[in-house]
Parts: C-alpha cells; structure tokens; sequence
C-alpha cells in the first residue's frame, strides 16, 4: 500500500478518535488533500470499521482466486519441456487456460513451431538461430538446384 493512502487512514482515524463526524472529517481531509482525497462514503464506511472495533488500517485479504501465480513453476516446466502445451500447464498449475496464456506472453515467450521460446533471444540464441538459417538456406538451395 502506498504511503498517501496509509496516511489518509491515518488522519481518519485520528479524525475519528476526535470525534468529529465523517463528514466534517471529508471537508477537513478535501480541504488539506484536494478534492479528490476523500469522498463522505469512504470516510463513513471507514467510521462504521473504527466503530465495530477494527482499527487495523492494512487492507483485509479478499476471497476468491489468488492473484498470483507461480511462475518459476511455468519457467521450470518449459525447461524441462519447451514442447508442454498450454493445456499440459493449466492441467499442472490448475488455472484458468487464459490467464496461463497471459501469463506465458507477459513473461516473454512465445510459441514458435509447437515450442515456446523467449520472445527476445539470447547471444547464444541469436548464433544458434543465424547457424540455422545458414544451414536452412544452403540446404533450400541445394534442394531447388
């Protein structure tokens, strides 16, 4: 969480331990911070929060699918076997076959010929794929003469 929003929590609940109402604290918090640091609903929710007893200021972890995934597990599937299909990883990872396929493109791979590759190769990769294309082209040459 970032520093501004822990700070407007802060003066809300020393706002609160003031006793001041949400909405003379809403004033008080636009006035300081710009109009756009806090509206009357957020402090009030804020305010019924303080007032069942919950003081804690991080924010509550949420249910539902994690956010994250692991992926060392995708990058060490792919080392093992760069073939493994997306449908090969969800069924590992047990995740949706969307959110893999994201997943895949953000860390930087891509699918070449049924293999997954890193999008930007390395020196080693850039030889290996010139050496090919050498080899490919005199063998096309070859094959058409």
């Amino acid at each position: 969480m970032n520093s501004q929003r822990k700070h407007l929590r802060h003066a809300r609940l020393h706002c609160f331990k003031k006793g001041n109402s949400a909405k003379d604290t809403a004033d008080k918090i636009s006035t300081v911070y710009g109009s756009g640091a806090a509206t009357i609903t957020i402090v009030h929710n804020w305010f019924k929060r303080f007032r069942a007893g919950n003081f804690e200021l991080n924010d509550e972890d949420r249910s539902g699918r994690s956010a994250m995934t692991n992926t060392d597990l995708i990058k060490a599937m792919l080392a093992e076997n760069p073939r493994y299909s997306v449908r090969v990883i969800v069924d590992a990872i047990n995740i949706p076959r969307t959110t893999e396929h994201n997943h895949l493109i953000r860390m930087g791979y891509v699918n070449r010929c049924e293999v997954w590759v890193p999008h930007l190769l390395t020196e080693v990769g850039l030889t290996t794929a010139s050496l090919r294309a050498i080899c490919f082209s005199s063998d096309m040459k070859e094959i058409l003469s």
